[in-house]
């Protein structure tokens, strides 16, 4: 059982909720939300089960929390430093990227897009609001590219949602393959959605 050192109380306390963070993590990746139970939290973390609730009051905290602090980061990656191209070139790097970073982040992943959808919906909606930014950002490209006429004529929101749902398809077909077929995954999926993209002849 791990134990936790610190100078202070405010040291102890932030390294016992990165502990718990920790363990939520490698738990609910392994076992999933309803599987994990506070004991289990409380065991792997190296602390006592009531000491769960001094900063979590439920287990779906824990993974709220986890979800809210640690994959905005690299959903950040995704959509930082853009190249200044059209926009199918842009919407097939930020798809390439966030593909790439499943790879990379494979526990933040997970969390994101299969143990989340374990949570109640008011706070599911919550944790995948930290998906907002890159949906914001496929958006915006979908109507700029029909504007130009570089993607097919319809609705921008509609055509985005289908995109925002490819995009998330795909994560979650990474999430359950092996690494050696990453790449094959990845590839089809950016050019079955460029070419989908195009307007009809």
């Amino acid at each position: 059982m791990p134990k936790i050192n610190a100078a202070t109380i405010n040291e102890h306390k932030e390294q016992t909720r990165t502990a718990l963070l920790d363990a939520g993590a490698a738990a609910f990746v392994r076992s999933g939300l309803a599987e994990t139970s506070i004991g289990t939290l409380a065991d792997d973390a190296g602390i006592a089960r009531t000491t769960v609730y001094e900063y979590f009051p439920n287990k779906e905290a824990v993974l709220a929390a986890l979800i809210e602090e640690r994959v905005p980061p690299v959903v950040e990656r995704a959509i930082s430093d853009l190249p200044e191209v059209g926009p199918a070139e842009r919407l097939s790097e930020i798809l390439r990227r966030g593909f790439q970073l499943v790879a990379e982040f494979p526990v933040e992943a997970m969390l994101m897009f299969r143990v989340s959808r374990e949570l109640p919906k008011p706070e599911r909606d919550q944790s995948w609001s930290v998906f907002d930014v890159i949906r914001e950002e496929m958006m915006s490209l979908c109507a700029a590219g029909i504007a130009r006429g570089v993607f097919a004529a319809m609705d921008p929101t509609t055509l985005g949602t289908i995109v925002a749902d490819h995009f998330v398809g795909g994560i979650d077909e990474l999430a359950a393959r092996t690494d050696e077929d990453a790449e094959d995954i990845i590839e089809t999926r950016i050019s079955f959605l460029y070419h989908g993209l195009g307007p009809a002849d």
